[in-house]
């Protein structure tokens, strides 16, 4: 099954829109939609997949990366743990 990125919405509030961000990634990780060693989509695809900036998407992704749930390889790319 492919993830639809673009049903991320991010919401106003409290919650950072980075964690939101996150926190969508993670939860297709836990529903089996995202699997380890999937390749995620660059960056620049992901902001405009999920309608956020660049600067979000790698907050977002350094997150996870804390959380041990994405590793980057430089010029490569990210990819579920």
């Amino acid at each position: 099954m492919t993830l639809d990125w673009t049903a991320f919405e991010p919401v106003h509030g409290p919650v950072a829109r980075y964690k939101q961000a996150a926190a969508f990634i993670r939860s297709a990780v836990e529903a089996g939609d995202l699997k380890s060693g999937d390749a995620l989509p660059a960056e620049a695809q992901l902001s405009d997949y999920m309608d956020v900036s660049v600067d979000t998407i790698r907050a977002a992704l350094q997150l996870l990366r804390d959380e041990g749930i994405v590793v980057t390889s430089q010029g490569i790319g990210s990819f579920i743990a």
